[in-house]
């Protein structure tokens, strides 16, 4: 049994937070310090009750794991868990499972003699579920809270020579009850550990609050030091705090102040704190687009005036608040173009690195993205100095989430200490990272008085900073016996929650939902969704939309999609092979399926094609058709809120047809932070007749810590001239005979591994409906029913010619190399909101050469095109690209299309008679998609197969939000198209 702990069982009691923890600090980072990380010994025991004294101070067992690192990805027999909702064991809180696997954690370190004369700690970044701390098999303390880091004095247990540190980790707890996150349920120490000397005297924390003033561009800066006396406090210390500007300039002259003691007026003593306060007149602001950042130094001076400890802290200087429903930076409204992330790496699971956050951050920021919720609960504090330092706004969250007594844990009692740790330590950590924009109180815990409670400290502690939570929104304000105010309504949005969000931050929400609420002009506060746009699969279908509706209604800033990067893990099957897991892989039960591939990147960094759309929706600069006839300009707008465009070129390019015929530098004025200039169309004219589009590209001029210069960061396509959809031609009156094939060359029949036939099917999406987990929608409440629909038609196994009325008609060349099609399908009531409408028809693998006349050159969708651009594009067959095998590949309005096998001298030309197609060209068919559960399990054909639609149905976010909007749909009715098919060969 553990030492004090046995008996005490602190991880089955919620209102146990911690034993012996010391207060929490902002990050301070000291010369002496001796890293933990790297190989610890390692024993598993079934419950904490089972690990006997010797596991703390015996012989260590051979078994070694690295930390940071979390022992169910290290080969320990305890595997990952995914839920999302439900609980991995069965409840109610604070109940416990019988196993309660236990890790304890050894390892000997020697420390300097110069330590010995001072306070030395052990810093815990972060363990997960509880962890207890033991030095030489004594007791050293307790903590809770698996997102933040804990520290306990441990200078009374150590000795001279070799120290045993050991840590033993419960992976649940009844604390596991306020950490019920959608994501793998993990176990370890995930983050760094650490030994630091601090002198017995020492500045013990650094508070900085700063403000901005627009109208004048004055800033100031006010630091409160706390200074900790480890033995008895004496007179004689001062604290000397000096501020420098960005360019490493004192600002001012340092300023230096007596630290009090207590016995200096007992009855009104603060603390042990010094104050410095500077007006800093001309201040570079800090924003996301413009990280400027100031240096406080506070430098502790002993009687003697020797400086003893010294401090440094990074700031900016800002102001953040709402306004007339508007979030403010700096005096200005800002657009979140937001991400929802997690701490995922394929390998580690949450054991990420610094290395990783910067990778994250350097990929987000390609893509236009610039705001990060900490989904749900604090990072690593390295994670706040690189936003700080890059730029780049953070809801920052705790660490709180009982959605499986989603409006119960909320008002109970006994978890009431851990709301209010956990939102409060966040606070006192993370204060001074001018990139914290947002305080998020959780998520998806109902709303009740412990999250009162909770924004009533925050408020207190910081009251520069607005709060957030979406709980609050949802649930709304209790309200009188008999009223009826239901979760979730607009009611909610306008007035409920007012004391926990200072944000109207709903999830999901439906496009109209948002709009009416701009529209009505109700409410005091800005509306930016906290999740929208769910990442799962293939996806974020209407993106466009809601930024339209978001650009063009007041009181609309933007939102978090969901989420940044699926959760696979890198698992190793018997035979050697790996493949990425998802829930249930791993044997655990229950579970929530591939639900935790969700991401816009891949789990091993590889960005999902809707990235592209999310850079386009995001793009910091946007150009627009103005005017008419002859009086036609472009509209550029500067949709940044602290700087101009001059670190941007732009290029234009003007195409009729499917020819580009002129191209320039397109010469623009200086356009101001959220300003607007218009300028003439390039180019001219050309000969009025076709298409004409004109396509403008703004790439970086100089090199950025996310990109080189050349980078491209925006664009937009413009239809300058739109010619009359051509009209399908005359269906034929017959079918030519086909002919022996002319100089023994082989017909198009001859070359066809796949006739062309009738195709109604897809490989139904994540949004469609989760194949893998039928019951998955009900048990989530979410989840689209296309899916159903379609298999209870039979859409997937029944020829399509069975279900439809179909009338086909095929003229043959005589020579037998070409051939047209004619389409006629009449599709019932019944069917209804098919998946598309088209055919498909196969050739051989070695046609890998693509050439096409359409809209990308990535892939899109009838409701995810707006990145597209028209134009002739080249490339080989797409790779599928999601975790779960599904649809994939689109190209849509495509006139034309080659596939070419170079080395034979063949290509096949495909051609839309009438109006455009959508045309996808992989190496699946749709049922190998649909049957394969994991992408590991999917071979590919050697075959292209060809799909031609007329009509496909859109992505939506069915999967968790909205479903595919009405006019990306297809309703019953009568279709028709009509194409060619060519065989061109030496």
């Amino acid at each position: 049994m553990l030492p004090v702990l046995g008996a005490l069982r602190p991880w089955a009691d919620p209102a146990i937070t911690s034993i012996g923890r010391l207060p929490m600090h902002v990050p301070i980072a000291r010369a002496d310090r001796r890293s933990l990380d790297g190989e610890w010994s390692f024993a598993l025991y079934p419950h904490p009750d089972e690990v006997p004294e010797a596991a703390l101070t015996g012989p260590r067992p051979a078994a070694t794991i690295e930390v940071p690192g979390n022992w169910t990805m290290q080969g320990t027999g305890d595997v990952p868990h995914y839920t999302n909702v439900q609980m991995p064991f069965s409840g109610p809180p604070p109940r416990l499972p019988q196993r309660l696997p236990t890790g304890v954690h050894r390892r000997s370190v020697k420390l300097p003699a110069a330590w010995r004369r001072r306070q030395v700690v052990l810093h815990v970044a972060g363990a997960e579920s509880v962890h207890a701390v033991y030095v030489n098999g004594a007791f050293a303390g307790y903590g809770t809270d698996s997102r933040l880091p804990s520290e306990y004095d441990v200078t009374a247990q150590l000795r001279p020579g070799a120290n045993e540190i050991a840590i033993v980790v419960l992976r649940y707890s009844a604390h596991s009850y306020v950490e019920d996150q959608d994501q793998w349920w993990m176990a370890g120490l995930h983050r760094s550990v650490h030994l630091e000397a601090r002198p017995l005297v020492h500045v013990a924390d650094v508070r900085c609050t700063t403000d901005f003033e627009p109208a004048t561009g004055a800033g100031s800066v006010r630091v409160v030091a706390e200074v900790a006396f480890v033995a008895q406090p004496r007179a004689g210390w001062s604290v000397r705090t000096t501020l420098r500007g960005p360019t490493g300039r004192a600002v001012g002259a340092p300023l230096t102040a007596a630290v009090p003691h207590a016995f200096e007026q007992p009855y009104i003593f603060g603390g042990h704190i010094v104050v410095a306060e500077w007006a800093v007149p001309g201040a570079a602001a800090w924003s996301a687009e413009t990280p400027h950042l100031y240096e406080v130094q506070c430098e502790l001076i002993d009687a003697k005036g020797a400086v003893a400890d010294t401090v440094t802290q990074r700031v900016g200087v800002r102001r953040v608040c709402v306004q007339g429903r508007r979030l403010l930076v700096n005096g200005q409204p800002i657009w979140i173009f937001g991400v929802n992330r997690h701490d995922h790496h394929p390998d580690r699971g949450t054991a990420v690195t610094e290395a990783d956050m910067r990778c994250d951050l350097m990929a987000m920021r390609a893509h236009n993205i610039t705001a990060v919720r900490t989904s749900h609960y604090p990072n690593d504090s390295a994670f706040y100095a690189l936003c700080d330092e890059l730029g780049m706004y953070v809801v920052d969250e705790a660490n709180i989430e009982s959605h499986a007594y989603n409006v119960s844990l909320c008002d109970d009692p006994r978890y009431r200490p851990a709301f209010l740790e956990r939102g409060a330590r966040m606070v006192q950590r993370d204060r001074n990272h001018p990139s914290v924009i947002l305080w998020s109180l959780g998520n998806e815990s109902g709303y009740g008085a412990n999250h009162t409670a909770l924004a009533a400290w925050v408020r207190e502690a910081d009251p520069t900073r607005p709060l957030h939570y979406e709980g609050a929104i949802f649930h709304g304000d209790q309200v009188p016996e008999g009223a009826v105010r239901r979760a979730g309504t607009m009611a909610n949005w306008v007035d409920g929650g007012l004391a926990a969000s200072d944000i109207v931050c709903p999830m999901y929400p439906p496009i109209d939902a948002i709009r009416r609420y701009g529209d009505t002009g109700l409410g005091t506060r800005p509306l930016i969704m906290c999740e929208y746009s769910h990442a799962m699969g293939n996806s974020n279908g209407s993106l466009a939309d809601y930024w339209q509706a978001i650009t063009t209604t007041p009181g609309l800033q933007g939102g978090f999609i969901w989420e940044w990067m699926d959760h696979g893990l890198r698992r190793q099957l018997p035979d050697g092979s790996t493949r990425l897991a998802y829930g249930g892989d791993f044997g655990d039960a229950p579970h929530d399926g591939n639900f935790v591939a969700d991401g816009l990147m891949s789990s091993d960094g590889v960005p999902h094609p809707a990235m592209r759309e999310v850079a386009w929706v995001y793009r910091p600069v946007t150009v627009s058709l103005k005017g008419g006839g002859d009086d036609r300009r472009l509209e550029v707008r500067n949709r940044q809120s602290f700087v101009g465009l001059e670190g941007l070129a732009a290029t234009w390019e003007l195409w009729r047809e499917d020819r580009m015929v002129r191209r320039g530098r397109l010469r623009v004025p200086k356009v101001p932070p959220r300003g607007a200039v218009q300028v003439p169309v390039p180019g001219g004219m050309p000969k009025p007749h076709g298409d004409v589009h004109l396509t403008v590209r703004w790439h970086s001029t100089h090199d950025q810590w996310f990109a080189p210069a050349g980078h491209l960061v925006a664009w937009d396509q413009l239809v300058l001239r739109q010619a009359r959809a051509p009209r399908m031609p005359a269906l034929p009156s017959g079918r030519s005979a086909t002919g022996d094939a002319a100089g023994g060359r082989c017909s198009l029949d001859e070359l066809l591994v796949l006739s062309v036939e009738l195709a109604l099917w897809r490989a139904a999406i994540d949004n469609d409906g989760y194949k893998l987990l039928p019951d998955l929608s009900e048990r989530l409440g979410v989840g689209g029913q296309a899916l159903n629909r379609w298999v209870a038609a039979g859409v997937h196994r029944l020829p399509a010619d069975e279900l439809v009325q179909h009338e086909v008609r095929r003229l043959v060349g005589a020579d037998g190399h070409a051939a047209r099609y004619h389409h006629r399908v009449v599709v019932p009531e019944a069917l209804a909101d098919l998946p598309r409408v088209g055919v498909r028809f196969a050739l051989p693998g070695r046609f890998r050469a693509l050439r096409w006349c359409g809209f990308g050159p990535h892939e899109n969708y009838p409701d995810r095109r707006a990145s597209a651009m028209f134009g002739v594009w080249e490339g080989e067959p797409d790779r599928q690209p999601y975790l779960v095998p599904q649809e994939f590949g689109l190209r849509t309005g495509v006139r034309w299309l080659e596939c070419a096998d170079p080395a034979a001298g063949q290509t096949v030309r495909i051609e839309a008679l009438g109006s455009p197609l959508h045309i996808s060209a992989t190496h699946h068919r749709a049922e190998d998609l649909f049957a394969a559960a994991n992408e590991a399990d999917l071979v590919a054909r050697d075959e292209l197969v060809v799909h031609l639609d007329v009509a496909h149905r859109g992505l939506g976010t069915a999967s968790c939000g909205p479903d595919v909007l009405p006019q990306y749909r297809l309703p019953a009715g009568e279709y028709g198209f009509a194409y060619s098919i060519t065989l061109l060969q030496p």
